[in-house]
This record gives C-alpha cells, sequence and structure tokens, in this order.
C-alpha cells in the first residue's frame, strides 16, 4: 500500500492558508455591504436634509426687527376695515423698528375703548393665523362680519401677530401675507386673511406658494415676491411686540369697543349685536 508523502505540517499549513484566505473574502463582503449601506444612508441624509431646507426655506433665521410697514397700517400694527373691501388710512408708519416697541400707558391695549356718541362699534382682533381657536372665530364669524362691514352697523381692526411657533414659522410667514395683500390690494385684505386663517381648521399650514396661489388664482392679486421676500417680517414682529406689551396673552383676543368678549363670557354675536343696537337707537 502506498503511503501519502504529505506530512502532517503540511497539511496544517495548507489548511490555514484556506482559512486565511475565506477571512479575508469575509472582510472584503462586508466591507462591500457597509459601503453600500453607508452610500445609502448618505443618500437619504442628503433628501432629508432638502426636504428640511425646502420646508424652512421661508424662514431664514430669526425675523428682522427692522423693516418697512404698509401703508394702511396703524401704530399698533393693525389694519381697519371701515367695509368688507376698503382699508382705513394708516398711520404712515414708514420704516419701523420692533425692538423700540414701549410698553403702553393705559391698562386697555391701545384703541381698545368706550365707543363715541353716534359711532359705529368698533371690533378688535388680535389673531394667529397657526392659532385653531382663531380658525375656528373665522369660520364661523367673518361671513357675519363682512355683512355687519358692508352695512356700516360696525368698523373692524386685525392685529396679526405671531404667538406659535411651528418648524416653518407659519403664524410669522402668514402674518406677512396679509401685511402684502393689505399692500398691494386692500380690497381682498380681509376675505384672504378670513380664508387663510379659516384653513387652519383642518390643521393645515400653508406654504409661501399656497399663500401665492391662494392670492393669485382667488384674488387675482400678485403678492408672490412680496411673501418669498418676506417683506413685512418685521412688521408682524413689531405687531407682536405691540400685543405683547399690552398684556395681549393669547388669540383670538377680541374686543367690541371696551368690552373684552372673553370677559363678558357671552356669545360673540351677541355681545356685538348688543353694540350696534345701542348705536343705532343713537341715529
Amino acid at each position: 500500500m502506498a503511503r501519502s508523502t504529505e506530512s502532517p505540517r503540511s497539511g496544517n499549513a495548507r489548511e490555514q492558508a484556506r482559512k486565511i484566505q475565506q477571512e479575508q473574502e469575509r472582510k472584503q463582503k462586508l466591507g462591500s455591504v457597509l459601503l453600500r449601506v453607508g452610500v445609502v444612508v448618505v443618500a437619504l441624509a442628503v433628501v432629508v436634509g432638502l426636504t428640511l431646507f425646502v420646508l424652512n426655506r421661508d424662514d431664514s433665521g430669526a425675523a428682522p426687527s427692522e423693516g418697512p410697514a404698509p401703508a394702511a397700517a396703524n401704530e399698533q400694527g393693525g389694519f381697519v376695515l371701515s367695509s368688507s373691501t376698503e382699508l382705513a388710512e394708516g398711520d404712515d408708519l414708514g420704516q419701523i423698528d420692533a425692538s423700540e416697541v414701549a410698553d403702553p400707558e393705559s391698562e386697555l391695549p391701545p384703541g381698545v375703548a368706550e365707543r363715541e356718541t353716534g359711532e359705529a362699534p368698533h371690533i378688535i382682533i388680535y389673531t394667529d393665523a397657526y392659532c385653531i381657536h382663531c380658525a375656528n372665530f373665522e369660520a364661523e364669524h367673518s361671513a357675519q362680519m363682512q355683512e355687519w362691514l358692508d352695512e356700516g352697523l360696525v368698523t373692524a381692526e386685525y392685529r396679526s401677530v405671531s404667538y406659535l411657533s411651528s418648524s416653518t414659522n407659519y403664524s410669522a410667514r402668514a402674518a406677512n401675507a396679509f401685511a402684502c395683500m393689505a399692500e398691494e390690494s386692500p380690497e381682498n385684505y380681509s376675505e384672504y386673511l378670513g380664508q387663510v386663517t379659516a384653513n387652519r381648521v383642518n390643521n393645515d399650514e400653508m406654504s409661501n406658494d399656497q399663500l401665492t396661489q391662494l392670492a393669485s388664482e382667488t384674488f387675482n392679486a400678485d403678492i408672490g415676491e412680496c411673501i418669498e421676500d418676506g417683506t413685512y417680517r418685521a412688521f408682524a414682529s413689531y405687531t407682536t411686540r405691540h400685543a405683547q406689551a399690552a398684556g395681549i396673552e393669547g388669540t383670538p383676543s377680541v374686543y367690541v369697543d371696551e368690552v373684552s368678549w372673553a370677559d363678558s363670557e357671552r356669545p360673540f354675536r351677541e355681545l356685538v349685536e348688543e353694540h350696534i343696537e345701542e348705536y343705532q337707537s343713537e341715529s
């Protein structure tokens, strides 16, 4: 019988070499898998980063404190409606600086006062477009408000603030859009504000493109550049600072002449109609 000429040491060497080769192949495969996973992770990170950039492109950091004010704005950052399509003349604020807003001396917010004989009731509304309660208020009362305005039974003033925060700074962006509309197409200001604010009933916020599209398609108003540039973002901060200085803690905060709707503990329509009846009895 022929005997193997291979020594045990030679066999062990070949087995060791085979194991080393298998380990190298395993490491190569693992490295290839890790490389592919790494590429996927980097790609996902890029996609997520771009998505966040798109969502937040409307907000490039802290809002400026200095900037222009719309012509129709008053000292408190409000817009006074004399009818559903007419804004009263503003206070010619020019350039404003939100950081320079001083605390008021009166206990009531400036402009909140007892109605003078012969003057229509004045309604002041502090509103935030991201506020679901403001959305409910507009959805329920905006049509009636426009009817009162067009009949000359009330005047109304909106002070749009940015109290609530979101990842896209929606409150401030919407307040800017409202100011853009007041400046460029004042006849559509009231209805535009009402539609945008009421949209929050569905827990939705609108992108700059959607705010622009609504203005263009529904109201034939070209305010896209004003919205995208954030022309009145400083003005939104200015209005917000005035509201904070006046002690406004939440939205909607509504006043009918000198009466706070919240303190009256009465339905809004009932409170306004009482003031309207007093006004009509004088004339």
